[in-house]
């Protein structure tokens, strides 16, 4: 019966090591999670080039009018995500025109996707700001805890959400160029 046990033993170690091979470990510092905006969540580039935290991109301009700022949350396998991330790529140039404020286009896809996210951007030609939010934080920290998406929230000057809405459907991207303006 010993032999029997240290073969099993054996047979389980190998089992194991060769899982931990294919594995991707995500390692963070902890730290405890800031609830009120622009928070303190790790943020990369679309490619996972560069890391920012989003006290950083989400700060005012030190120079210059301050501005609303546009959050869309969205996963790369979400065809309403990509729907409304195409009505938004579309109408930027002229909102922009019309608007000072910043979009940014976060997704909460799953490390093993990360990859898709700079791929669908380049593809869908995103003209915005792209993030990963790296540990999928920003669901502990919106209001509804981003369930459901795409999701998108215009927050003011203040750094108050002003606007929330889950969903999309056409037309829903005029609706969000109408609170940008009101909250210029």
């Amino acid at each position: 019966m010993t032999r029997l046990s240290a073969l099993v033993f054996a047979s389980c170690l190998s089992f194991f090591a060769q899982m931990a091979q294919s594995q991707v470990v995500y390692r963070y510092p902890e730290y405890v999670l800031d609830t009120v905006y622009p928070y303190n969540i790790l943020l990369t580039d679309m490619d996972s080039t560069q890391e920012f935290i989003s006290k950083q991109v989400l700060a005012q301009p030190e120079k210059g009018p301050k501005q609303p700022i546009v959050l869309a949350f969205w996963l790369t396998t979400c065809p309403p995500c990509r729907a409304e991330l195409t009505a938004y790529t579309a109408n930027y140039e002229a909102w922009k025109r019309q608007a000072n404020f910043r979009l940014l286009a976060i997704s909460l896809d799953h490390p093993h996707r990360f990859r898709d996210i700079g791929r669908l951007a380049r593809e869908l030609g995103f003209p915005f700001e792209v993030y990963w939010d790296v540990h999928r934080f920003f669901r502990a920290v919106m209001p509804g805890g981003l369930n459901g998406l795409p999701q998108i929230f215009v927050v003011d000057k203040e750094g108050k959400i002003v606007y929330h809405h889950k969903g999309f459907r056409p037309g829903d991207e005029q609706t969000l160029f109408h609170q940008i303006l009101s909250h210029q």
